[in-house]
């Protein structure tokens, strides 16, 4: 039989120049055939693009790439019937806004430059700024015998539509969540609400239908709105909607948009691009603060709630829901355990706090393998947890404090030397159905009496509340 000849994969480090490449290649392919003819585009999305992929990805800002980027350009303006000089020159422009624009973001720190942020959102108008001026400053001095316009106009021109289309395009790549970010649990139940949606719509609308030079600020108080109840990837996609809307309405003539001409080569669109995109300065700012402060709250949510060392309930949330629990029961059985860490003192004297801290964790983690939805876990302090369960009858929860124990005591905590085996000691109370439910102080000093005799009995062992014994 012949042999096949053996086909080599490509390196997977030849995979991400490859993209960048194709990717530079099919922006610059479909900005030249989007572009009316013999005139600058209305929108060229392809250096904020480019500049936010390699703010994103920071390996492929290197010489190499840049040097990808510019060849995929010229490729894409040749093959597009363009002449090598014009090719050559106009794509230097577009890389010089695209590595100036890199340089200076690349050097914040990635809160910053992820605009989490309001000192970045400035931060990256700034660096917005800085990739127009230079892309404008290049065209003006290279590629001047292409134009038939003012050096003035040809600069503000470049200027303009760089800047405008920079701020409303990097901020959505900025912000962008990740993959793993939008397969996390959760991210797909957050719920959006419609009315500020609806009412930017609205304003984008009434913008257009009443027209004037003031049309644009019109959805400005709808994006503020926004900004307040959004994401900031979400406002910026919004913000992206609104100004490119805006842009092309003035560009249409559809919002009657006249300006004096007080400065030669200043035009209408030039003067409604800079306009728009100062517009988006403000919700852009108000989302990083808004998130900023929501992501706070949460935070501080988490630590009023959780114990920061095992993940248990904290003592006081554990008290809030256990009285809830309670306070809703409608006669049905329930049933509350104590359980105490035996001998962890001599634990931490022996080992050391740190390894305390280990044998908790371990301890905690263990037990919430064990538990099921709705059954409350809870740190009381030290080395003392708590554990109710509705549903389960006092007289009838040997069988699951003896799980538990036993879950306990076959654990080996990892440590220098021999393993460490603990146990615990339990003590369960709790009330039966159709019966009138004590107060939740009453259900743990009953547990903690009960607990009280299982370690005078030996520990590692679980004793039951008077009158709750075991039924077999």
């Amino acid at each position: 039989m012949p042999v096949e000849p053996m086909v080599s994969p490509v390196p997977s480090r030849l995979l991400p120049p490859l993209i960048l490449f194709g990717l530079t290649l099919a922006l610059t392919l479909g900005g030249i055939l989007a572009r009316p003819i013999e005139s600058l585009s209305l929108f060229w999305p392809v250096n904020a693009v480019l500049a936010g992929v390699l703010l994103r990805n920071s390996r492929q800002a290197n010489p190499g790439g840049f040097a990808l980027i510019y060849l995929a350009m010229v490729a894409a303006d040749l093959a597009c019937g363009s002449a090598w000089r014009p090719a050559v020159w106009f794509n230097l422009c577009n890389l010089g806004a695209i590595a100036t624009i890199w340089f200076l973001m690349a050097r914040l720190p990635r809160v910053h430059r992820r605009l989490r942020t309001p000192h970045g959102t400035l931060c990256l108008f700034g660096a917005c700024a800085a990739g127009a001026i230079v892309a404008a400053s290049l065209a003006c001095v290279m590629a001047a015998p292409w134009f038939e316009q003012s050096l003035r106009a040809t600069w503000l021109a470049w200027f303009s539509e760089q800047f405008s289309t920079s701020v409303l395009v990097l901020p959505v790549l900025l912000t962008a969540p990740s993959p793993r970010a939008l397969t996390r649990p959760g991210s797909a139940s957050q719920t959006v609400r419609l009315a500020p949606l609806l009412v930017l719509l609205a304003s984008l609308s009434v913008s257009i239908v009443f027209g004037g030079p003031g049309a644009i600020a019109f959805p400005i108080a709808a994006l503020l709105w926004c900004a307040l109840s959004y994401s900031p990837f979400l406002v910026s996609l919004l913000a992206l909607t609104s100004g490119s809307t805006l842009i092309v309405a003035v560009a249409q003539n559809l919002m009657h948009f006249n300006i004096p001409q007080s400065e030669t080569g200043v035009t209408t669109l030039m003067s409604a691009r800079l306009g728009i995109a100062m517009l988006v300065l403000g919700p852009l700012v108000l989302a990083c603060v808004s998130s900023a402060n929501r992501s706070l709250m949460a935070r501080l949510a988490h630590q009023a709630t959780i114990d920061h060392l095992t993940g248990a309930l904290s003592r006081s949330a554990f008290i809030r829901r256990a009285h809830a629990l309670l306070d809703n029961r409608e006669q049905a059985p329930l049933t509350l355990m104590m359980l105490d860490i035996d001998h962890f003192k001599t634990i931490n004297d022996q080992h050391g706090h740190a390894v305390g801290d280990q044998v908790l964790r371990q301890f905690a983690t263990t037990l919430q393998d064990q538990l099921h939805d709705g059954e409350l876990f809870a740190r009381l302090g030290g080395e003392e947890f708590v554990i109710v369960v509705p549903g389960l009858a006092p007289e009838l929860a040997r069988f699951t404090a003896e799980r538990l124990r036993r879950a306990v005591q076959d654990q080996h905590i990892a440590q220098p030397g021999q393993p460490l085996r603990i146990t615990v000691s339990i003590g369960v109370s709790g009330c039966a159905a159709d019966t009138l439910a004590p107060s939740l102080d009453e259900l743990l000093a009953s547990a903690d009496q009960a607990l009280y005799r299982a370690k005078a009995q030996g520990r590692n062992r679980v004793e039951q509340a008077d009158g709750q014994r075991q039924v077999v």
